[in-house]
């Protein structure tokens, strides 16, 4: 039980593992890609009353561009502080003349794989200095009597 725990744990940290933003063009985007759009200063600033205020960046899957701009399925915003919300996935158009930058959002292979190894490393080690944890005595020092009845 105790292994599956700590399996799991592993997965999930493989599962969030690493990711690098890069640039991208409009005219590269894919339906369901995930997107990262940094808005302009006014675009945070018009925009304060649909996305919250101080948003500098809009995270989610991008579902299409229209003549007045981005729709994407809003997972998160940040904040000029630096603050990350999420949300539900509602569709927000983000018009063109506010997106200062769009990044898509890939994999890093190299990152996610020193992860793997930093986990495997810290559960061998774990291991090895507590063991199993499968070990347990009963109380009392036997168990071989017959029960009180």
């Amino acid at each position: 039980m105790r292994h599956g725990v700590v399996l799991l744990m592993a997965v999930g940290w493989l599962q969030a593992g690493c990711y690098n933003y890069t640039p991208v063009r409009r005219s590269g985007l894919v339906p369901s890609t995930y997107v990262a759009i940094t808005l302009t200063q006014d675009g945070s600033e018009q925009l304060a009353p649909y996305l919250g205020p101080s948003v500098v960046v809009v995270r989610g899957r991008f579902l299409s561009t229209t003549e007045r701009g981005l729709v994407v399925s809003a997972l998160a915003v940040e904040t000029r502080r630096g603050d990350n919300l999420e949300w539900k996935g509602e569709s927000v158009l983000i018009p063109n003349a506010f997106v200062r930058s769009l990044e898509e959002r890939h994999a890093a292979k190299g990152k996610t794989a020193m992860l793997a190894g930093a986990s495997l490393f810290c559960f061998f080690a774990s291991y090895a200095a507590f063991g199993s944890g499968a070990q347990a005595t009963t109380p009392g020092g036997g168990g071989s009597g017959a029960s009180p009845q």
